[in-house]
């Protein structure tokens, strides 16, 4: 990892014949070994089809390409040729071949024939070209963590040179920065004594402005649309966005109608530049394309490469309302508090393209007030609006000002986070592991239900999202302690009543000085987020917590679905969307504590129809590690392969039992049925699948 490193975002040794691409960010190093020593000199970052952070070029007759997640070679303009497998010949051509892998790097060479062997497994690739060529290679860094750090004094003026900044991490600013793998992570904002910008950061130059008022409130409330835009924002009288072209769209003066109307542009804007980037570095034919395109007074693909301020213009013609039913559902919206601790939460926000309101007491707050809330929209997504006609209650439904929580709340409002720059920053440093990884502990004081609890991970089948077990009947109070300080443990479910001989009266945990955490902590038959707030305080990437008790076929549902990549949110939601139990946690509701395969929750939702037929819908939920812009193809028995936005739904058709459990036997998807979840790991017959779809 690098903080504002002179070299840049990548780096470029040569140790003889290997040449070796450094993700200067990340902390990654990539290898390529050339047929003899390469001898740098600089390329321009313009040759290649894709942004690159930084490029070389050398004399090669054949590389190779030793570790790598996979190969794709494309004509110079970027376009798909062919996905490497084991072995490939081209004709003469020039070409860019994308390797991905610990970064991304771009080789290109021109006028060659190439041959390509090895490989379709854990082999290096050799890729030979007809005679030596100019090769050059590129690379960007998967920027998955700051580069930077920017110093800010308690004065709101001076921040809104900070947010100007955030969108140095965009690799570019047309639409294609709608994926989320070209928007980078907003450098950090720290609050001092002064405003520090380190070097390599600067004012993206978009042609747009955001003029705030010099507040708190208004800079925090348009600072993920200036993000997103890469605008300047400036201080005036009036909250306005100004264009190049000479345009100045006025925004609401008054707090509330100020944020919805950010929210429904940056919602809006968002979805018409996936729209817009259709024919672009990944092409796709899209759901949503089909829907909404029709009704825009503009053809998509012709606004590629128009300015900023020009596509801005043509998408103000468009009225929210024909796009709002085909929108994501965002997985965090925020709540700050108008204070300058919470500027240091704006970065993390950006970086997950989260709408920003503003409530709570600015002046003489409770010591141990939040300074933010974050809802999860996504977590509240009904599988029964496939039934519906009524799309306001689908995927993309926006959240009402009413039901916005304050941070003065005490305590928080069921179904909220408490979000602080902690957590995030846990979470940045906490490697993620992969599903079948995970170490899960449970505690608890009754013997009865631990057992079942036992019997319910394991039954009929071990979860597949674990890799180790531990549960615990009375412990304790060190052996709790110890528990909930060790860092190893990817999941603790800690009992009702296991924490009460070191519980303190504010509901935080007396832990005699212990200073470490694991990466999540469920804390069961609690109402205050005190000790998971400590938890984070001590190094963890979030809590959730528990209002009553949870039933072991419950909670094995919760285990399976975070273990399997679903955020703290969406898992919580889904396991206990038909029983009283109240959630409240720590860290950003989309929090994901492990991965799988870099891919989606999936739900495929299951309804009988009046024969031996099932109609099913599939959701997609997005996480802090499947970011908003993402797409996915929803596979198995359906014949339509159109691609979605991750984080929307669609109506995929009718299928019956044996189709049902063909997706089951995937390893990936979530089933939900009238009123039950069956995970991978679960046994499903076709008996069972006419049950549960029957249920109403």
């Amino acid at each position: 990892m690098n903080d504002g490193s002179s070299e840049g975002r990548i780096a470029f040794d040569v140790d003889g014949t290997t040449l070796t691409v450094r993700d200067v960010i990340e902390g990654e190093e990539m290898p390529l070994i050339v047929d003899r020593e390469p001898e740098l000199c600089p390329a321009l970052p313009e040759l290649f089809p894709s942004p690159v952070d930084g490029a070389v070029s050398f004399e090669a007759e054949s590389l190779v390409i030793p570790e790598y997640a996979s190969i794709v070679f494309r004509d110079v303009d970027g376009d798909h040729v062919a996905r490497h497998n084991d072995s490939i010949e081209l004709e003469r051509g020039s070409y860019c071949i994308e390797v991905d892998g610990v970064t991304k790097v771009l080789i290109r060479v021109t006028d060659v024939e190439i041959a390509a062997t090895g490989g379709g497994g854990p082999d290096p690739v050799t890729i030979s070209f007809d005679r030596p060529r100019s090769v050059s290679v590129g690379a960007r860094s998967f920027h998955e963590r700051p580069e930077a750090t920017i110093t800010v004094p308690d004065d709101p003026a001076a921040l809104t040179e900070a947010v100007s900044l955030l969108g140095s991490s965009i690799k570019e600013f047309s639409p294609e920065r709608s994926w989320p793998t070209l928007r980078g992570y907003p450098p950090r904002i720290e609050r001092g004594d002064s405003l520090d910008v380190p070097s390599p950061l600067s004012v993206p130059d978009t042609g747009v402005e955001v003029v705030v008022r010099p507040t708190y409130a208004d800079v925090y409330r348009l600072s993920t649309l200036s993000y997103y835009l890469g605008a300047r924002m400036v201080t005036g009288d009036a909250p306005a966005i100004r264009l190049d072209t000479g345009y100045e769209e006025r925004l609401p003066t008054e707090g509330e109608a100020l944020e919805e109307r950010v929210t429904e542009l940056l919602r809006t804007w968002f979805l018409l530049d996936t729209l817009v980037r259709t024919e672009g570095y990944v092409p796709s034919d899209r759901y949503e394309y089909d829907a909404v395109g029709p009704d825009l007074p503009f053809y998509p693909p012709n606004l590629a490469d128009q300015s900023m301020s020009e596509r801005l213009m043509e998408y103000l013609e468009v009225d929210a309302e024909t796009v709002a039913p085909h929108l994501p559902a965002w997985p965090t919206e925020a709540v700050l508090r108008p204070v300058s601790a919470s500027a240091e939460l704006l970065p993390h926000l950006a970086h997950v393209l989260a709408p920003v309101r503003v409530r709570g007491n600015a002046g003489s707050s409770a010591s141990d007030a939040p300074v933010g809330l974050a809802t999860s929209p996504q977590a509240s997504t009904d599988p029964s609006a496939f039934d519906s006609s009524d799309t306001s209650s689908g995927p993309g439904a926006r959240s009402r000002s009413d039901r916005v929580p304050s941070p003065d709340a005490d305590p928080i409002p069921a179904g909220a986070s408490v979000i602080s720059a902690d957590a995030y920053e846990n979470r940045l440093r906490r490697p993620v592991p992969e599903r079948g990884t995970l170490s899960v502990a449970f505690l608890f004081a009754d013997g009865d239900r631990a057992r079942s609890v036992r019997e319910s991970m394991v039954e009929p089948a071990r979860l597949d999202g674990i890799g180790s077990l531990d549960v615990t009947v009375s412990p304790s109070p060190d052996a709790v302690a110890e528990t909930l300080s060790d860092p190893a443990l990817d999941v603790v479910f800690c009992g009702a009543s296991v924490t009460a001989g070191i519980t303190e009266a504010d509901g935080s945990l007396r832990l005699d000085g212990r200073t470490e955490a694991p990466n999540l902590t469920v804390f069961e038959g609690t109402r205050t987020t005190a000790a998971g707030v400590d938890a984070v305080e001590r190094g963890g990437a979030g809590a959730i917590h528990l209002g009553d008790s949870v039933s072991p076929e419950r909670l094995r549902t919760m285990i399976g679905l975070l273990t399997a990549g679903s955020s703290i949110g969406v898992a919580t939601q889904l396991s206990l969307r038909d029983r009283p139990v109240t959630a409240r946690y720590v860290g950003d509701p989309g929090t994901a504590i492990a991965v799988d395969r870099g891919l989606p929750t999936q739900l495929y939702s299951c309804r009988s129809q009046a024969t031996d037929t099932y109609r099913v819908g599939c959701w997609s939920f997005l996480s802090t590690e499947v970011l908003i812009g993402s797409e996915y193809q929803f596979t198995g028995v359906f014949s339509d392969r159109k691609s979605v936005l991750n984080g929307t739904g669609v109506k995929a058709g009718i299928t019956d039992a044996s189709g049902i459990l063909d997706i089951h036997s995937d390893k990936s998807p979530v089933l939900e049925f009238p009123d039950e979840i069956v995970l991978w790991s679960d046994d499903l017959s076709a008996d069972g699948v006419a049950a549960m779809a029957r249920r109403r």
